[in-house]
């Protein structure tokens, strides 16, 4: 599945710092000030060379957001959507929690499941584009995208705004010796 990733950031940094922020700042107006870097970076992104970059993984009619495993409610990423213009006008949940419990390392087939009145004939081919703030296997977003295929949706792929790398394990040494 491909996945389109706006930018890179390592855990502590200021990029993991919004991603995080958006959702769990202490405050609202910090979480506000948080959610409004997010989606100016994905707007920007969008309006570059992102756009171009989405195009070709092929149309797509829908994005739809990876459900939160943790928190109630709307996914925290559809509010991200619905601030990016572009990606507003074709932004629909789809999905919800499923009986299974995905998490950010195993994918779960049952994780996901269509949201009550989600209507399995309009999904029938239906080209979508799934939607993350970030990914770090990327296990739930697959698992958001499988549960989306079961129902007979096209996924054409997913886009998240970051991705977690990790710092190499070890760092080469220059040996100096006889």
């Amino acid at each position: 599945m491909p996945t389109v990733v706006v930018a890179e950031y390592r855990v502590g940094d200021a990029g993991h710092a919004r991603l995080r922020g958006y959702k769990d700042a202490p405050t609202a107006a910090a979480r506000d000030l948080h959610r409004r870097a997010v989606t100016r970076e994905l707007a920007d992104w969008l309006g570059g060379a992102g756009g171009a970059v989405l195009d070709r993984l092929g149309p797509w009619a829908v994005v739809t957001p990876v459900p939160s495993t943790r928190r109630p409610g709307p996914p925290p990423a559809g509010r991200l959507l619905d601030e990016v213009p572009t990606l507003a006008a074709r932004h629909l949940d789809l999905l919800g929690r499923g009986r299974g419990a995905p998490d950010h390392l195993v994918a779960c087939r049952d994780g996901f499941a269509p949201l009550p009145g989600v209507d399995r004939a309009f999904l029938g081919g239906l080209p979508v584009l799934v939607f993350d703030d970030s990914v770090t296997t990327g296990a739930r977003s697959q698992s958001a995208a499988a549960t989306l295929r079961l129902a007979g949706a096209h996924v054409v792929g997913v886009l998240a705004v970051g991705r977690a790398v990790r710092e190499p394990s070890c760092t080469p040494r220059l040996r100096v010796g006889r």
